[in-house]
């Protein structure tokens, strides 16, 4: 029986293989086309030159209304059903015919059925798997290491000028964000520049009439470099090698900085950092830092520093900031006042004072301040070329030395507080006058300020006595401010907001800011419209009392209390108490900024945010019921009541070419919110087909036991990508971003755990916080830095270094309490290093360009 299957077995291939492998010829295939053709389109009731084909479900659902009428010829109703029996969108259009016409999970014409092959067709299956294996083996080994790999190969970080992607017959611009395809060349214009960011994330930066092209196979890539110059950062790679390609020579690297000249002449390499393998024909050539290799002896050798002048240039901003911050170290060491427990010109200020703001006598300080400043210029070079077009004198003005000794000796005649202080108005705060007021703790004051202001009493007004001055350009505010001073009394300190300030320099302040908000605003309310009253008090800003932030020293931390009258309500309301927050558990130990906050209830939030959007709109409770009438959704219930209280947005992961960022949102019902975003995007498509415009595309994907959904198109200038995960919506800008945000988590290698960010928390009582917002900007500095600090010198280098080095992460905590909001300052409230902020700027300035403009 076995040799009988056996050799029909052998019979039935060879006939297999005799139908498959025998070929008609084209005349006769052409004519058997035809005619199938033309019976299909005549079942169809449709002629060939003018049928549309069914390509998925928008085609179907257009569809459906002539189905309902039975209006179809017999074979297009036979796929309409056959799709309806496959498709749950369609199917659920085609039962409620108002639903949206367009599907909004893409839909892909299911494979037709086979039957169960037969006991005689299973020696053929075994021979047919094994070729299949065989195949793919190939198709893999092809795949791995010739066949192009999918997708871009660059994409444009910036441009100079103008970058174009050169056609046969034509050539098109490419802006900032557009891709650069396979083998496609581009070229930049007279006078232009450009930065492509490759996939690998190496760096190339392309002068002025400059042409390449960009290819990929395996792991490998290679720059072909037609003709001009690029300096390359290339990226450190585990496999595969970066080449640029000449037309005489060829340089292979990694994770190397080198610049390539291509000319008429011929071609020079130089190397800037790292090593470079250099081959033409046979010969090859390894190249250090510093060193350069040419094609032609007719090249003449220049210096490295010089064939790269070309680039645009930015290390000199980051030396002179360098400099200002070894600047601002010496300042740090300079003797500083003390903190203050005690103030004497609080009893002396009218009661009717609505701002309070104290700051030390900073008069001896900031003499010492200008002596380093003086001796850092002479010492630095950088400094001393950007003092000389910066210096004020320069300019027809006073030195800067002189108006500082001139500050520095009438503050010896001050005590060792000086306050801003804002009285409110005769009739209110429609005109508040700001008067500056401090102790007077030396004779000798009239007379300095007669020599030095000899008009003073006639230009700018002040108020003198024995123990007290007062400057203010409002004549009156010094009046009232005489009147009060003879007539006794506790002043401002008898009064419930001077009563908090005294609480607060009890415990020892350096710099202090208090304003009366309840009388601001109740004064802004009487002063505006009835309607403006009532969105001021459905947002409870009507209730709040007082502003106090209080540091006790420059390099301290801060501290802010909102107090309210009563308990906190509408907007003042959403801050949770403090909580646990486990958003923070999807951001890794290297998160460069986070903004996270507990909500008491995102009901609560969206009915006040509906409640002040329709102040004074009788009409509003209407409009509100046809908007979720048109959207099919309660926005309370299908939206709102889905999340959870917590809330966190971060950058965690490199900024170029496409932002890290990463948004994590508690969920308490994942189905119902995606259910509702599903007849969201289907609703707006429905808009965009009204309008002719492209729709929005919702799509989901599974990648093992989770399944991924993306949001693009319609004109979005992002996509978003976002999954659950253990009660969170965790959305990014990529499925990659989003992956790792989950790998985080489950690692448990986060950023709330990290020893570094719990060091930041100020000391205090509470075990949990309301809301923190936290910034380490220095590993983005790095990285910006390791992109484009290469070509700095070697001092500019060490500065810019210095700078990352000491770049000091902060972290603002909020705490919701019954009837105050309270803010803490680690690291310094107010303590952001200018360079932190400064340095990303210029660097990514340099990377990423300035739209069309060249840097200096």
């Amino acid at each position: 029986m076995n040799r009988t299957w056996g050799r029909d077995s052998v019979e039935l291939d060879t006939v297999i293989a005799a139908v498959r492998d025998g070929e008609a010829p084209a005349s006769v295939a052409e004519a058997a086309g035809a005619r199938v053709w033309e019976r299909v389109a005549r079942e169809a009731g449709l002629q060939a030159g003018n049928v549309e084909g069914i390509r998925g479900c928008a085609d179907v659902q257009a569809l459906l209304s002539a189905h309902r009428r039975g209006a179809l010829p017999p074979g297009r109703a036979l796929l309409v059903e056959d799709h309806l029996r496959e498709c749950a969108v369609c199917r659920a259009v085609w039962r409620h015919p108002h639903a949206s016409r367009l599907a909004v999970l893409p839909w892909r014409r299911p494979a037709s059925g086979s039957a169960v092959p037969s006991r005689r067709l299973r020696h053929s299956a075994v021979a047919a798997s094994a070729l299949l294996a065989a195949g793919l083996a190939g198709v893999a080994v092809w795949q791995a290491f010739f066949a192009p790999p999918p997708g871009s190969r660059a994409s444009v970080q910036s441009v100079s000028g103008t970058l174009h992607r050169v056609a046969a017959q034509q050539t098109v611009a490419l802006a900032v964000g557009q891709e650069v395809g396979e083998g496609e060349p581009v070229r930049t214009s007279r006078g232009s520049q450009a930065l492509l960011r490759l996939r690998d994330g190496s760096i190339v930066e392309v002068g002025e009439r400059s042409e390449l092209s960009i290819t990929a196979r395996g792991h490998d890539t290679t720059l072909h470099l037609e003709r001009g110059r690029i300096i390359v950062q290339a990226a450190k790679r585990r496999t595969g090698h970066l080449r640029v390609a000449a037309r005489d020579a060829t340089v292979e690297v990694t994770g190397t900085v080198f610049s390539v000249n291509s000319g008429l002449k011929g071609s020079r390499v130089s190397v800037i950092e790292g090593q470079v393998r250099v081959v033409r024909g046979g010969d090859e050539e390894v190249l250090a830092p510093g060193q350069q290799w040419a094609t032609s002896a007719a090249m003449g050798r220049v210096s490295v520093r010089e064939e790269i002048a070309w680039s645009r240039d930015v290390d000199r901003h980051l030396a002179l900031l360098g400099a200002l911050k070894e600047l601002r170290e010496k300042w740090d060491d300079a003797k500083t006042p003390g903190i203050r427990s005690e103030s004497r010109l609080l009893s002396r200020v009218p009661a009717d004072a609505v701002v309070f703001a104290s700051v030390p006598n900073y008069g001896e300080s900031l003499a010492e301040a200008n002596r380093l400043f003086e001796e850092g210029i002479q010492e630095n070079p950088v400094l001393k070329q950007w003092w000389q077009q910066a210096d004020p004198a320069r300019h027809g003005g006073p030195s800067l030395g002189v108006l500082i000794d001139k500050v520095r000796t009438f503050a010896e005649f001050l005590g060792d507080e000086i306050a801003l202080v804002v009285l409110a108005g005769g009739g209110g705060l429609e005109r508040p006058r700001p008067v500056v007021l401090a102790e007077v703790r030396r004779p000798g004051l009239a007379e300095f300020l007669e020599r030095e202001l000899p008009h003073g009493r006639d230009g700018v007004p002040f108020l003198l006595r024995d123990d007290l001055i007062a400057v203010s350009l409002e004549r009156e505010a010094l009046r009232r401010l005489e009147s009060r001073l003879g007539s006794g009394g506790a002043g401002l300190a008898g009064t419930p907001f001077g009563a908090r300030i005294l609480d607060a320099y009890r415990g020892g302040v350096g710099l202090l800011f208090a304003a009366d908000l309840q009388r601001i605003t109740a004064a802004t309310a009487r002063s505006g419209r009835a309607q403006d009253r009532a969105a001021l008090s459905r947002a409870g800003l009507d209730s709040v009392r007082h502003l106090i932030v209080e540091r006790a020293g420059l390099t301290s931390d801060a501290r802010a209390r909102l107090a309210f009258a009563g308990a906190r309500r509408g907007v003042a309301s959403w801050l949770a108490p403090p909580a646990p927050m486990g958003s923070l558990e999807f951001f890794s130990t290297s998160t460069e900024a986070v903004g996270a906050f507990v909500f008491k209830s995102p009901s609560l939030v969206l009915d006040d945010m509906l409640r002040i959007a329709g102040a004074g709109d009788a009409k509003a409770g209407q409009k509100m019921a046809e908007l979720e009438s048109k959207l099919d959704l309660r926005l309370r219930e299908d939206l709102a009541e889905t999340l959870g209280g917590e809330f966190a947005v971060a950058l965690d992961g490199p900024l170029l070419p496409t932002p890290a960022w990463k948004l994590v949102v508690e969920v308490e019902d994942p189905e119902r919110l995606q259910s509702s975003l599903q007849v969201l995007v289907s609703r707006a498509n429905d808009e965009m087909l009204r309008l002719q415009k492209p729709g929005v595309r919702l799509e989901a994907e599974r990648a093992g036991d989770r399944t991924y959904y993306s949001v693009r198109g319609g004109g979005l200038p992002f996509e978003l990508h976002y999954t659950f995960a253990d009660g969170y919506l965790v959305a990014a800008a990529s499925r990659a971003f989003v992956m790792r945000a989950i790998q985080v988590r489950e690692s448990g290698d986060t950023l709330a755990r990290s020893d570094r960010f719990q060091a930041l928390f100020p000391r205090d009582r509470h075990v949990n916080v309301s809301g923190l917002v936290y910034q380490d900007l220095g590993p983005l500095v790095r990285m910006l830095l390791d992109a484009r600090g290469s070509v700095l010198a070697p001092g500019q280098r060490s500065a810019v270094e210095s700078l990352t080095r000491d770049a000091k992460p902060t972290l603002l905590c909020a705490y919701g309490e019954e009837d105050a909001i309270q803010l803490a300052g680690a690291g310094g409230l107010f303590d952001l290093d200018p360079a932190q902020l400064v340095l990303p700027l210029l660097l990514e300035r340099r990377i990423s360009g300035t739209r069309g403009t060249a840097a200096p």
